[in-house]
């Protein structure tokens, strides 16, 4: 999903924006009447830097300029990136806004980081609705299409995957999938019987259903013996 899709219902043109030419106590008051504890910082049409109250603050009683703080240079996210270009950069980002551009660099607004970070809970399908299951397989021989296969054929569907090595390195791989399921703990038993090895899977119950729960799994595993 380019962001231009996205944030057309999300950017914010209106929020306060400061050019480096502005006065700190200007920027200062501003940024209290509204609230604010950053706001974006502009030079000729483009982002320069994230302000915070807590940079204005030491000079509120002087007549400096916002360039004359020495403020952190800031990015910005652009409106011709993919939602997922964005994902490794979010730790640059420590403002609870962020920046947006359009692909000439030229400043267009902000955006709200939590509701990128919502975005990409609904893309993979982070919230309720979803479980949580992760395999141990090794490296060498991975064929993700008969893993999800294999839930197919127990009736779970997958939502998204992903996957990260295993600890220690180059032992093997950790598969990580989201699933729609009505029986997981069907599921993770079929799994071990298939020999996949289950690192980690979401609660199979509510807490007052666990005991009974665990008294079948006792009871399939005796009668396999």
């Amino acid at each position: 999903m380019l962001l231009t899709e996205y944030i057309e219902h999300h950017l914010d043109t209106t929020s306060p924006v400061f050019t480096d030419d502005d006065l700190v106590v200007e920027a200062l008051a501003l940024m209290e009447e509204d609230g604010l504890d950053c706001a974006p910082v502009l030079h000729e049409g483009n982002i320069r830097a994230m302000v915070t109250i807590h940079d204005l603050l030491p000079s509120q009683h002087s007549k400096k300029r916002l360039k004359e703080l020495k403020l952190e240079h800031a990015e910005s996210i652009g409106l011709h990136e993919h939602l997922f270009e964005i994902i490794a950069r979010m730790g640059s980002f420590l403002c609870a806004v962020i920046p947006v551009s359009e692909e000439d660099g030229h400043y267009v607004g902000v955006v709200e980081k939590a509701v990128l970070l919502e975005q990409l809970n609904d893309i993979f399908h982070l919230g309720e609705g979803a479980v949580t299951l992760e395999l141990d397989v090794p490296a060498y021989d991975l064929k993700l299409s008969e893993v999800i296969a294999t839930f197919e054929k127990n009736d779970a569907t997958v939502l998204s995957c992903g996957m990260y090595p295993a600890a220690p390195e180059g032992v093997g791989m950790v598969l990580t999938f989201r699933l729609q399921t009505h029986d997981l703990f069907r599921l993770v038993t079929n799994l071990e019987k298939y020999g996949y090895l289950i690192r980690y899977t979401s609660p199979f119950f509510r807490e007052k259903d666990d005991t009974m729960r665990e008294k079948a799994l006792e009871v399939m595993r005796f009668m396999e013996m």
